[in-house]
């Protein structure tokens, strides 16, 4: 009786070779890249093996490899597992591999926004009250829901993430506009001197402010930081003046921009004259 031979694979684990080795090519620093498609190109069939390498943690802190993995799951339109992913509470004492996993996060929380769900929205917005990223930031901007603006707001506050939370907050126009003058005007305390990361937060709203447009019903709130101690502040509002304020009030910033001209460096004071003009021209 001839024996049964185990030598020959199935066409099933056939498959999970080819796709084990495409994953092993990802992995290359090398062939990664090219590795890329050949791992799409097997459709739902390379989701477990991705799904195992992105919630594998990364000591080193490396992330290219868990980010490709991210994006191909993202082309494969596995939402559910990247949703996996963001779900995770780890908590990584490590700096180094803290950052590497941070910016796995970030990328898997802006693909992840290509799914516009409801589950994907708040799932976006709680991680945003729990750690903010831009990524995070970015994916809830994809929503346009009014919602997020707080997050956006405070993410302003924050260096790193200032640059991504204006171009978010600039998006929503009129909507964002409540928000950010009280964030412009929130933290003056005539007792306590103000810190350097209210202050850039304050500028931050602001200068979104004046790229969205202050209203004429806004600028009675907005009014009294011509007289802020902060240069750029008082700059900004006065020039915001010169859209919206009354003629007494031009008059008012333009003294208030030749009091503050020496403290000014070159470039502030070229601004200076240019609003200066805009005032009185």
């Amino acid at each position: 009786m001839a024996s049964l031979s185990t030598s020959q694979p199935t066409g099933k684990s056939s498959q999970h070779i080819r796709v084990t080795s495409a994953i092993q090519r990802l992995k290359s620093l090398h062939d990664g890249d090219r590795a890329f498609s050949d791992v799409v190109g097997f459709g739902i069939e390379a989701v477990p093996e991705l799904r195992n390498l992105l919630l594998e943690r990364e000591p080193s802190g490396l992330y290219l490899v868990r980010r490709r993995a991210v994006e191909a799951l993202a082309a494969l339109k596995s939402f559910d597992t990247l949703g996996e992913f963001l779900r995770l509470d780890r908590e990584i004492d490590d700096r180094v591999e803290r950052l590497g996993e941070e910016v796995v996060i970030s990328t898997a929380a802006r693909l992840i926004a290509r799914l516009r769900e409801e589950w994907v929205f708040e799932l976006l917005l709680s991680l945003a009250k729990r750690r903010s990223l831009s990524g995070v930031l970015a994916g809830l901007g994809a929503f346009k829901r009014p919602e997020s603006i707080p997050c956006l707001v405070r993410a302003l506050a924050e260096d790193d993430l200032r640059p991504t939370a204006e171009g978010v907050l600039q998006s929503f126009g009129r909507a964002a506009r409540p928000q950010l003058v009280r964030a412009a005007i929130h933290s003056i305390d005539p007792i306590r001197p103000e810190s350097e990361t209210s202050l850039r937060a304050r500028r931050s709203a602001l200068k979104v402010l004046l790229e969205i447009g202050v209203s004429r019903k806004e600028w009675p709130f907005l009014r009294p930081l011509m007289q802020d101690e902060d240069l750029h502040i008082a700059m900004l509002a006065c020039s915001a003046c010169t859209r919206v304020g009354t003629a007494a009030d031009r008059t008012d910033a333009a003294s208030r921009l030749i009091v503050l001209r020496p403290r000014a460096d070159w470039l502030q004071r070229q601004q200076i004259h240019d609003v200066v003009k805009g005032l009185t021209g």
